[in-house]
């Protein structure tokens, strides 16, 4: 594949290429409509289903391309520069796949990540639950395992893209006794559960993911369980590949922004050419900005490609380091888009210009809300409270 000429510097790869070309030609074309009118963006979904790239990461042998984390991190950073509910939906797939596919031991799970190949299975996630306040490490609910089958009642907070999957990844107590973060992870395979919508998606933002809450009832082989328990799961790949793919959405907005009003400056510096523009300043300052949350990202994917398969990606000093990825991402990305906007002024300002911010506003606001920032601030004052160093 040849490079394509439009993509950006940090958009080298094959993967990430792609997911620019189809940024640019297809989720952007769409992208106004799928967030004004609160709908799930198709288009962009069914080309990067024919074009391999949702099931990129999914391995050789069972029909994907093997593809690493941070290639499909860059690639989503791509897409989010066009379109944000379409990368978000890319990244929240991605996630489901790499827990199937670095623990989907059985032969049933390994199908089901077959299928993402073959057949273009989309996997969304049902892990929050109404009533324990956003809590994702604890349920309320609990499988019941009768003859070889798991029947499962879930109340979900939300479920991204919940009425287009075609598949779930769930979260219950392990039984009706265990305790409340005794989990264990269920994969629901098409035709095995029935959805309930309970609450609608009228927000100011990411309006294209669709994040409903459904009441979900399930009766699923036995087979369909995660052998490894979900606190094993979330350490050694949930946490890492959602934040990495999650923050590459809000670094891929906020470079869209940056974008914006670079292009916006040196327009201005054209039509009074000698005289410095006086917003150039600011767009200084967010070039520095933006080159912190770059260097960011790329030092833990750095750190995350050497942990993998090894202690140290348990380690306090680990799961510091994932949970400072996303405090300092969501609000480096929504300094760098608002002062975007500054520097575009009035023409940032309308909806209808070349310049407009608006959707890059409304969707970088989402970042400190998945999962709540005040949150991983009070985890990480416990947590440094008991290490010797930081």
């Amino acid at each position: 594949m040849k490079p394509m000429t439009n993509a950006p510097g940090w958009c080298q790869g094959d993967f990430e290429q792609l997911a620019w070309e189809i940024g640019s030609t297809i989720a952007a074309t769409h992208a106004d409509e799928v967030d004004r009118n609160a709908r799930f963006p198709a288009e962009t979904v069914r080309a990067l289903t024919e074009a391999g790239l949702m099931s990129a990461m999914v391995p050789s042998d069972l029909g994907g391309q093997g593809a690493s984390m941070r290639s499909i991190a860059t690639a989503t950073r791509a897409l989010a520069h066009h379109c944000s509910a379409s990368a978000l939906v890319f990244a929240m797939h991605q996630m489901q796949v790499a827990c199937l596919n670095d623990h989907g031991s059985t032969e049933p799970l390994r199908e089901l990540l077959r299928s993402v190949a073959t057949r273009g299975t989309l996997i969304g996630n049902a892990n929050s639950e109404v009533g324990i306040g956003g809590v994702t490490g604890e349920s309320l609910c609990a499988v019941l395992q009768d003859g070889g089958r798991v029947m499962l009642e879930k109340n979900v907070l939300a479920i991204s893209y919940g009425l287009v999957a075609d598949a779930l990844l769930i979260t219950a107590r392990r039984h009706p006794d265990a305790v409340a973060n005794d989990q264990v992870l269920l994969a629901l395979r098409p035709g095995s559960f029935t959805l309930e919508q309970t609450s609608g998606w009228d927000t100011i933002g990411l309006r294209g993911t669709c994040s409903a809450g459904f009441r979900v009832k399930a009766d699923e082989s036995e087979d369909m369980l995660f052998l490894d328990g979900w606190t094993t799961i979330v350490e050694q790949t949930g946490a890492p590949a959602t934040e990495i793919l999650l923050n590459s959405v809000w670094l891929g907005i906020a470079e869209s922004a940056a974008h914006r009003a670079h292009r916006f400056v040196r327009a201005g510096a054209r039509r009074d050419i000698g005289t410095p523009p006086l917003n150039a300043p600011l767009l200084a300052e967010v070039s520095v900005t933006l080159g912190a949350a770059r260097s960011m990202m790329s030092s833990f994917l750095d750190r995350f490609e050497a942990a993998t398969g090894t202690e140290e990606i348990h380690s306090a000093a680990t799961i510091l380091a994932l949970r400072n990825l996303k405090l300092s991402t969501t609000t480096l990305a929504i300094e760098i888009v608002t002062k975007a906007s500054m520097i575009c002024g009035f023409s940032g300002y309308h909806r209808d210009s070349e310049y407009s911010m608006d959707r890059s506003l409304r969707d970088v606001f989402g970042g400190p809300l998945m999962a709540n920032n005040t949150r991983f601030m009070n985890q990480n004052a416990h947590m440094l409270l008991a290490m010797r160093e930081m």
